[in-house]
């Protein structure tokens, strides 16, 4: 995941294996048609915290468990590794967010790496937030009243060496360390602390939460000449944090462009409208219009039904 020439990796958040095929199949149909821009190195199939909350019905306040995330990060990992057999582009990367790592304690944080690892998770992003029951980066604390974050020392000693000590181990995972220091000491604390991060060994460095397009652009100054990769989490209509687009983040020198929850908003629109139009009583095809292509048989063919029904008859053939 190297973004040293001026590209940048985009990582793309998904709620269920369903939409890792999406994601997959829609960007590989992109390459073929060559409309993937030079500056865009690679992407990343996401296992996005929020999305994973979303996904049971929770709000993002920490109520998952190591396992529940372990469980998402495997069968997001197997759609996309089905998605591309049957493709010439090798299925992308998995991201996962571990939040503070289902635990305070050093083993605790090096059990939740490993079983990640062990269900296809290729990085893990660790924050420094007090505790399981965290919140989502843009939004306040889990009581509404404000973050509360570890102390450095904390992060670096109990969290991330740890980490880091596993993915040096091990082939192909990578430690991502967050600070949300934005949030309760400013921007010169979030600054120090990611340097110190870097210095412990994160190979990717995430801010969370600029506030507005100075401290954005601060941050992308402050580790655009990094060995480690510098990450910017874009949210849609966040309170925080002015909105991106990825080509806007490469020229600004960040390396990642995060996108982790855009893909269920849209969604969770669109069923809206499909539900509502149903509740009334509506034919929903005069409301939307498709072909079949966009309907089920399209449906169908992207979540891999053709692929199986062809891999079976192969074999049944030596009956």
């Amino acid at each position: 995941m190297d973004a040293r020439a001026g590209r940048i990796i985009v990582a793309i958040g998904v709620s269920n294996g369903m939409e890792a095929k999406l994601l997959y199949s829609t960007i590989t149909n992109l390459y073929e048609k060559k409309k993937i821009p030079s500056y865009i190195s690679g992407f990343i199939t996401y296992v996005s915290g929020y999305l994973a909350s979303a996904n049971y019905g929770f709000p993002d306040m920490g109520y998952l468990l190591r396992e529940q995330i372990v469980r998402q990060t495997a069968t997001i990992e197997q759609a996309t590794w089905m998605a591309a057999l049957n493709n010439k582009y090798p299925a992308f990367p998995v991201g996962v967010d571990i939040d503070t790592g289902y635990g305070s304690e050093p083993f605790s944080i090096v059990l939740t790496c490993r079983q990640v690892h062990r269900a296809g998770g290729q990085y893990v992003q660790i924050e420094d937030q007090y505790a399981i029951n965290k919140s989502c980066g843009h939004m306040a604390g889990g009581h509404g009243a404000g973050k509360m974050i570890i102390s450095q020392d904390e992060m670096i000693n109990l969290k991330l060496k740890p980490a880091v000590e596993y993915a040096n181990s091990v082939d192909d995972f990578t430690i991502v360390a967050r600070t949300d220091a934005i949030a309760v000491d400013g921007l010169d604390s979030a600054l120090e602390r990611m340097n110190a991060y870097k210095n412990a060994g994160a190979k990717i460095l995430f801010v969370e939460a600029p506030q507005g397009e100075e401290q954005l652009k601060i941050v992308a100054d402050e580790f655009k000449d990094s060995e480690s990769i510098n990450l910017a989490n874009m949210i849609e209509q966040s309170p925080h944090t002015p909105y991106k687009s990825p080509r806007d983040l490469q020229e600004m020198g960040f390396g990642i462009g995060l996108y982790c929850i855009g893909g269920i908003m849209v969604a969770k629109e669109a069923q809206h409208k499909y539900y509502e139009t149903l509740a009334k009583g509506d034919n929903v095809l005069n409301l939307i219009g498709g072909t079949g292509e966009e309907w089920f048989d399209g449906f169908n063919s992207m979540i891999g039904r053709d692929f199986c029904e062809q891999f079976n008859s192969f074999f049944h053939k030596f009956l």
